[in-house]
């Protein structure tokens, strides 16, 4: 999502990061050859990949040591219940093909497309904001997922 990496979401931003790096050096390294290449930044969109996200998080807290379990337990069940939400309000996947098909089709296409308000706003703040600004919003945005205690 343009250098916004979520908690809990280390090793997923890293790979999308990487992608990214690599889009933008094929992009320099290949324009004089006429072949342009896009890097497209979807936000939350209804698919069956957030089911099968869900219960793989949940297999992975199943199976955290307890004292992994008494650290991380609460964050990882508010990240979850986040992504729930995040996803349920995010774009349909019909949605989101019509934005891949723009990128393929453009007859000058942009360096970046993003997928729904979600992503078009935090690749906004991330420019814009900073660090420890964005890090502040961000913890606000998951801070209504955690669970009462009591």
């Amino acid at each position: 999502m343009g250098k916004v990496s979520l908690p809990a979401s280390g090793a997923y931003s890293g790979s999308k990061f990487a992608l990214e790096a690599i889009s933008d050096s094929l992009r320099r390294e290949l324009a004089s050859e006429g072949v342009r290449v896009v890097v497209v930044q979807p936000g939350g969109v209804r698919t069956q990949m957030r089911r099968r996200g869900l219960a793989k998080a949940g297999e992975l807290t199943t199976g955290m040591s307890a004292e992994h379990r008494r650290r991380y337990g609460p964050l990882m069940r508010a990240v979850v219940k986040q992504i729930d939400a995040f996803t349920d309000a995010g774009v349909s996947a019909e949605k989101a093909a019509l934005v891949i098909a723009r990128a393929v089709t453009d007859r000058r296409p942009r360096t970046r497309y993003t997928v729904g308000r979600d992503a078009a706003a935090l690749t906004r703040l991330a420019r814009v904001l900073p660090d420890r600004l964005l890090d502040r919003v961000l913890a606000a945005n998951l801070r209504p997922h955690f669970e009462k205690a009591g």
